[in-house]
């Protein structure tokens, strides 16, 4: 999908490049990642690191999270690239996941004020639900077959989980990497996922890239 997205080389490709290769690192829910502020996040040469004021799960509780980039994901190279362009904008603080207009520049706050739905109340932030567009756009127009299971963003999450599940992660690094309750069985029950065939098992959900 990633490759796909870049292909044309346009800065709606590489928002979107950008963000799914961090959702998978990120393992955050939708809502988590478009609240992000550029302010949030430093770039290091192999790596990201994150700050949220809080989550879902850890109210009032402040985190600062590494994101481990993989050659397979490139996510310095592309979130750089990103947020290099939205620079070039004169877009250095805010939302770090911004609209993008067909002519190739970013919505301002008036264009996006006379927008429907969600637009309007989330100001310059996309809403979750575009994460979960993009995904779909992507999929289809990479040509990938899902294996029944609807095709969202939730498989940005499930997929890094899968990999880490399949890298041997404990129960715990699980559940702090994608800042789930310690003790929970949410993250092996409903996040990850493999399929075998005889004696050999492979993770579906992190195939999308």
């Amino acid at each position: 999908m990633m490759e796909k997205a870049e292909a044309d080389d346009r800065p709606i490709g590489w928002r979107d490049s950008a963000m799914f290769a961090f959702g998978y690192r990120f393992l955050g829910r939708s809502i988590e990642d478009v609240d992000l502020d550029l302010e949030d996040l430093t770039i290091i040469d192999d790596g990201v690191f994150v700050w949220l004021a809080e989550d879902k799960t850890h109210q009032g509780e402040e985190q600062t999270t590494i994101l481990h980039d993989r050659e397979d994901l490139r996510l310095v190279f592309r979130l750089r690239r990103y947020v290099d362009w939205l620079a070039e904008q004169g877009i250095t603080t805010g939302p770090v996941w911004r609209e993008i207009l067909r002519s190739g520049r970013v919505a301002t706050p008036q264009t996006r004020a006379t927008k429907g739905g969600g637009a309007t109340k989330r100001g310059l932030y996309l809403r979750p639900q575009t994460v979960n567009d993009r995904v779909k756009h992507w999929f289809g127009a990479a040509g990938l077959k899902s294996d029944g299971r609807p095709v969202s963003s939730h498989g940005l999450r499930a997929g890094g989980a899968t990999d880490l599940g399949m890298s041997g992660a404990t129960d715990e690094e699980l559940e702090a990497a994608g800042r789930w309750k310690m003790g929970s069985r949410m993250p092996r029950e409903r996040y990850v996922h493999f399929r075998c065939l005889g004696r050999h098992c492979f993770a579906y959900s992190a195939t999308v890239f």
